[in-house]
């Protein structure tokens, strides 16, 4: 075994999390590597301390480098630097700006960016909102926290596209469903009894879009109207979870983005096999599903 590389998932309970794992045992195993994986359950704090814990205990576990899917980005440059210190691999699967100063304070530490490409995602879902709303109206974005790069970037993406012709209504949530529910929920309630509903509701994970499902069902529900065909998007995009629930009616479409635990290992592989360092941020593309054409029609 080449050594062991510690992952660090954001929870348990989230498809994408979910495929990070699964993708992360598999190559893990195909490059030589063992795999620690840890679960902070969406707690900053316990990841930190995760982190921080690994890399204290490094050389006696044989750890040689550290993935992580960031809960919130405050609390990771201090456990870059530390990794970088101590001579481990770092790599964070979703973006974080403050790896660039890191790898120009330690350029020979293996200390990187995998994600999918955040801002192409709100384009995307930029793009679906044109192709099943047109070129002007309302819409209702659920983002993930907006103290993460990942949902500014996809929130900017967004708006890039869709521009000043429509109005975006920004509800903040956590990447749950539970949480997505409720905010769309006490916004719901202080609607006026016969106002509008916006045309289309964006949501930065598939979870979260399955809480807005939810809401305006109940909402419906309340004000004794027919069930609502909410028009609603999301992103993660898996086959089993994201996908299914597009083919099933569930969602309009979605956004497909590839796990980056995968990327993340190739080339920590290369870094310790072929002394080749990885660029500082690697771009994974991402898909509309459907695609924009199947939208239109």
């Amino acid at each position: 075994m080449l050594g062991t590389l510690g992952l660090f998932m954001r929870s348990t309970d989230n498809d994408y999390q979910q495929r990070l794992k699964e993708v992360g045992l598999r190559e893990a195993k195909r490059h030589g590597f063992d795999l620690l994986i840890e679960s902070a359950q969406n707690d900053a704090t316990r990841q930190a301390d995760q982190v921080r814990a690994a890399i204290g205990k490094a050389k006696s576990s044989n750890l040689i480098g550290i993935m992580v899917s960031v809960v919130r980005d405050d609390v990771m440059p201090d456990l870059a630097r530390e990794a970088a210190e101590a001579g481990l691999d770092f790599a964070v699967l979703n973006e974080g700006s403050y790896i660039d100063e890191i790898r120009a304070q330690h350029p020979k530490a293996a200390t990187f960016v995998v994600t999918p490409d955040q801002t192409d995602i709100g384009r995307i879902q930029g793009r679906q909102v044109h192709a099943l709303v047109g070129d002007s109206g309302e819409i209702l974005c659920v983002t993930g926290p907006m103290n993460t790069v990942m949902a500014q970037q996809r929130l900017a993406g967004l708006k890039e596209v869709l521009g000043d012709s429509f109005k975006i209504v920004e509800l903040n949530a956590d990447w749950t469903s539970e949480r997505a529910r409720m905010v769309v929920e006490r916004w719901a309630n202080e609607l006026a009894g016969d106002a509008k509903l916006p045309q289309m509701f964006v949501a930065h994970n598939d979870e979260m879009a399955l809480g807005v499902r939810q809401a305006m069902r109940d909402f419906s529900s309340r004000r004794d109207d027919p069930p609502t065909a909410a028009t609603i998007t999301g992103c993660d995009g898996s086959q089993t979870f994201g996908q299914r629930l597009v083919r099933e009616g569930r969602l309009k479409c979605t956004v497909i983005m590839p796990p980056a635990s995968g990327a993340a290992i190739e080339l920590v592989a290369k870094h310790r096999t072929k002394d080749e360092l990885p660029p500082v941020r690697v771009m994974l593309p991402v898909a509309s599903f459907p695609n924009a054409s199947a939208l239109k029609r």
